[in-house]
Order: structure tokens, then C-alpha cells, then sequence
């Protein structure tokens, strides 16, 4: 790779902001609460439970992690990309901010993608406070491009005619931590 092309995070700005691709579930993180929650609730992995859209919860709980490399180098061909994150554990308040420089921070706007079943089940069965589900797990958002505002539809578009569902979930500001509405 030339180093001129190298995606380091070091054009990332406030006003930047973040096109979430959507996960295909739990992904790899946050299994030690996961178990937890099957066991503290005698859960069965071969039951189908209706919040989780009448599937066997097992299946639900290990569908197989998404790889994006192939949608994300698409994106990076076509649009200048200042920053990427991969959601894994740690969810959004360890992942994200590692694109950032000191002084930055983000706003998350909850609401603008589908948070998946699944997290809605762990989270109410679990009795795990909302916002500390989103620093556990992706909620429904595997992979975080930051780039300028120019060039979300593009980004968007793209991952769209690969089948991905992408969204602007939120933006990065000049107030450190993150905030999530």
C-alpha cells in the first residue's frame, strides 16, 4: 500500500461523519454475557422465542460474523475515506473513538439503523442498562466509514448495490466522548 493511501484516521474531522453498515447479529462480541444471560434464564438454544422473530435461538445467537472487506475496499476506491472501525467488543465507546484525535468525540443518533432483535432480547432478559449495551456489543451496526459529509450518499449507494444496508448513524464533533441520542 502506498503510504499516501493508508487510512490511519489522521483526516478525520469534526463534521466527518459516519456511515454504519449494518451487522448480521451478535457478531464475536460479549459472549461471556451472552452465556450468562442463556444460564441465569434457562434459556433453551433450540427454542424458538417470538421476539426473535420465530427462530431457534441458538441459530440466532451464532449467525456467522459479517466480513466486510470487500464492500469496504469498494468504498474506498470511490470515496476518500478519513477513518474505519470495525465494531467488536467494546461496542462504540472503545471502537470508534479509536479514529479520532484528542479534543474529538461523537454524536450517535439511535434510531437511524435497525437495532437488531436479538440485542433488544439480551437487553431486556439481561436487565443490562440501554446505553451500556452499546458498549458491549455493535447493536446491529458491524462496521463504522467515516468521511466527509460530500460523500455519504456515494458511500451509501455503494454499499447498497452490494446488499449491505448502510446509513448515516451519526457525526464526528469537537467535544470529546460519546454521546449517544
Amino acid at each position: 500500500v502506498e503510504k499516501s493511501k493508508l487510512i490511519d484516521g489522521s483526516k478525520v474531522k469534526a463534521g466527518d461523519v459516519l456511515v454504519g453498515i449494518a451487522s448480521s447479529g451478535v457478531h464475536s462480541n460479549g459472549f461471556s454475557l451472552v452465556r450468562k444471560i442463556v444460564a441465569d434464564n434457562c434459556f433453551d438454544l433450540h427454542e424458538v422465542y417470538p421476539e426473535l422473530s420465530n427462530k431457534l435461538l441458538g441459530e440466532v445467537l451464532l449467525t456467522p460474523t459479517k466480513i466486510y472487506v470487500k464492500q469496504v475496499l469498494e468504498v474506498i476506491r470511490n470515496c476518500d475515506v478519513h477513518g474505519i472501525s470495525h465494531i467488536t467488543g467494546g461496542g462504540f465507546d472503545e471502537n470508534i473513538p479509536r479514529i479520532l484525535h484528542d479534543g474529538q468525540g461523537l454524536e450517535i443518533e439511535e434510531g437511524a439503523w435497525e437495532i437488531l432483535p436479538v440485542f433488544r432480547f439480551l437487553e431486556k432478559y439481561g436487565k443490562v442498562a440501554h446505553r451500556e449495551m452499546f458498549n458491549i456489543f455493535n447493536m446491529g451496526i458491524g462496521m463504522v466509514i467515516a468521511l466527509d459529509a460530500s460523500e455519504a450518499d456515494k458511500a451509501i449507494g455503494i454499499l447498497t448495490a452490494q446488499g449491505e444496508k448502510a446509513s448515516v448513524i451519526g457525526r464526528v464533533t469537537d467535544a470529546e466522548g460519546v454521546v449517544i441520542r
